[in-house]
């Protein structure tokens, strides 16, 4: 099974969710192992939120639904910290796309209360405080991300801080900053993918994307 959740893993990072996720689907009962079991989940919670906001937009709440049904039930099967810092991360933005605010923050208040640290966490805070219009408190927390992150050679973090700083930036119309936070972005994307050997391509295109639109 650990064969099948790397290739699911390995599809996911390659922006191929729905092939990710039928792996998952296919398998799920053969996984007799409570973290395995976890795992799938995480991954499936992460595919059917991307697919929520980049799919059709007919499936968006059925698919953010299924995100968030499956990020809290692998939450109650990892102690894995790993997992669940990832699970903590991504539930939060499911929630509050499916207008549920108020427990958007609570478990983002709680990621943060299990791994201060951990700046990836911050990262999903910085999204939070950008959906929710409060633009100079994501600036500051997406600085704070990147420089964590970069610190500790977690480029993709890093990158997500840049990028997400950039679409702070645009927001309050100061598109030349945004310009130059979105080529970071693709550049410590990059820099993941030579450190790691694993793929950030639809990281990489979306911050390209954002570049090539200003």
């Amino acid at each position: 099974m650990a064969k099948v959740l790397e290739e699911a893993q390995k599809l996911y990072s390659e922006g191929k969710w729905q092939e990710s996720d039928k792996l998952i689907a296919n398998n799920l009962s053969n996984l007799k192992d409570r973290e395995e079991f976890a795992e799938a989940l995480r991954l499936r919670g992460w595919n059917r939120y991307y697919l929520g906001i980049k799919g059709p937009a007919d499936h968006k709440e059925e698919n953010l639904s299924m995100s968030k049904g499956a990020f809290l039930e692998a939450l109650d099967n990892t102690i894995d910290r790993k997992k669940r810092v990832s699970i903590l991360n991504g539930l939060p933005l499911s929630l509050w796309l499916l207008s549920e605010k108020d427990e958007a923050w609570q478990k983002s208040d709680r990621a943060i209360r299990e791994f201060p640290d951990e700046p990836s966490v911050w990262n999903t805070r910085s999204i939070l405080c950008r959906w929710a219009k409060d633009f100079k408190q994501a600036i500051e927390v997406c600085e704070k991300v990147y420089v964590t992150a970069l610190y500790r050679r977690d480029y993709r973090t890093a990158g997500h801080g840049k990028q997400n700083r950039g679409d702070a930036l645009k927001e309050l119309g100061r598109i030349e900053e945004a310009k130059l936070d979105y080529a970071a972005a693709v550049g410590l994307y990059r820099d993941f993918e030579k450190v790691t050997g694993e793929s950030a391509a639809f990281h990489i295109e979306g911050a390209a994307q954002k570049l090539r639109s200003l």
